[in-house]
This record gives structure tokens, sequence and C-alpha cells, in this order.
């Protein structure tokens, strides 16, 4: 498996060289449903690239990934290898050539994370883990902090696609934000996860989210130490998109820790 992993970060990176050549060319923007949702070309082309490099590592493997209609968990896919993509993760910070953004591959086995690869060609950050295996940035050993959130900063998603749940995000943000040391946005579920994963950062929660934007981080965190948990502290299905809630090993048992599922009740009931 060791090896597929190692072929799995050499799809991520040409794919990361597709993206980092587009800039100052035609991105072929378009907008996709729900609020400030974008798609470019490049997305769709990134997609095509890693199904056709990865399906040559793992014939057999199904596949998920946001553009081209692969979009849709298919019956039969918790069984045996499943790929999940997001070719640009970050589409937005891309379209205005900001950083995040990166390519991300979650491989699945038996309808379970296995192993993952995030890759920013930006800053050439590449992170990678397979389960039980631990999780690595450019081949160094990562862990989450464990430090207290009082000692950290907090990652808050925006959730821009529904004004609702920004409403509610900036409550649950003004209330991490008098428990710890800061609140930012990155725009990049999966480079955020990471950032948790290498220790920079505590947590990070976001409120709704496709499958695709924590396949990869959510093993990448876990084998750091951390946790992925849906907003009521549950453990993910890895069936669906949903809200996350990921967290350092210090803030996971931190009794200072806000109840995240009150925010999401209060969102179901807007």
């Amino acid at each position: 498996m060791d090896n597929i992993v190692y072929e799995i970060e050499l799809a991520a990176r040409g794919a990361g060289e597709i993206v980092r050549n587009a800039h100052g060319l035609d991105l072929g923007i378009e907008n996709k449903e729900g609020r400030a949702n974008f798609v470019t070309k490049y997305d769709t082309m990134v997609q095509d690239y890693l199904v056709n490099r990865l399906g040559k590592i793992l014939p057999d493997a199904r596949f998920l990934g946001e553009e081209s209609g692969l979009d849709q968990f298919q019956s039969g896919a918790d069984k045996g290898y499943l790929f999940v993509i997001d070719p640009i993760d970050g589409t937005t910070n891309f379209i205005h050539n900001m950083h995040p953004h990166v390519v991300s591959i979650g491989l699945f086995k038996d309808g379970v994370p296995w192993a993952g690869v995030v890759y920013a060609p930006a800053t050439d950050e590449l992170f990678s883990a397979q389960k039980g295996q631990g999780a690595y940035e450019n081949g160094c050993r990562i862990h989450s902090s464990t430090r207290p959130l009082s000692e950290n900063i907090m990652l808050v998603g925006s959730s821009g696609f529904s004004l609702e749940a920004y409403s509610i995000s900036q409550k649950m943000a003004f209330e991490f934000q008098s428990k710890c040391q800061g609140i930012r946005s990155l725009g990049s579920s999966e480079y955020s996860l990471c950032m948790i994963a290498s220790g920079r950062v505590g947590g990070y929660t976001e409120m709704r989210l496709g499958l695709w934007d924590f396949a990869a981080g959510s093993v990448i965190l876990e084998e750091a130490g951390g946790t992925v948990t849906d907003f009521y502290r549950r453990p993910l299905t890895y069936r669906e998109g949903c809200g996350i809630v990921a967290l350092c090993k210090g803030i996971a048992q931190d009794p200072q820790m806000p109840d995240t599922g009150a925010y999401m009740t209060l969102w179901s009931q807007a």
C-alpha cells in the first residue's frame, strides 16, 4: 500500500502542475448551484487528469468527485476501493490567485478513509497519510497540537454558499473568539484540516461540506492525532456531505470547547 500512496502523491503533484500553470490564462469560470459557488475549466481538466492517472494505479477503483457528474455516492461504492477527488479545493481562492488552493485525493477502502493526499501547488506543500502509518508533510512526520483552546487559533469556515449558515457561523466564531487566540478562515477545507494536522492551528468548523471537501484531510488529521466529527461530535458516516468539527488532540479534550451542536440545531430551525 505504501507504493500506492507514493503513486497518488505523484498524481497530485502532476495535477498541481496543471493548476500552477493556469494563472494568466482564461480560467473559463462558471457558476454552479448555490451562492458564490464557482467552477473553472481547470477544475474539470484536473479531475479528468486524476481519474485517468489514478485509474491506472487501481484499475478496479471507483470514483467520486466534485465535477463532471461524479458527485453522487453510488450503491456499492462502500465495497473495495473508492477515490474521492476535489480537483481544486478553494476554487474561489484559485480564481483570485490567492492561497490556499489544493488538489485533494482521498482513497477509501470498504467505505472508510484509508489514505489521503493533499497538495498545495503554490507553496509546494504535500500532506499525506495512510491508515495506521502516521501523517506526513513533505516526508516529515507531523502531529496535531496538544495545547488547549486558549492557546490555539481556530478556523471557522464562512459557509458562503448559504447566507443563513454564514450568519450562524459568525455567531459561533464570536464564541470561539472569546476563548482562543484568534479566528481565521482560509477558504479551503482540505488545507484547513492539514493545518490542524501539522500543529499550526487548533481546530476548524464548517457547517456544510461535500464529501470530497474532507475525504483526504480527515485521514491525514486523524493519523496526526486529531479528530473529525459532525457538529454533534458524532463519528462521520462518509456517505455524503455534512458539517464537520475538526480538532487537535488538545482541544478535543478541552472542557472550554463550545457546544457546536447547538449551532447546527439553530441552523436547522432557521
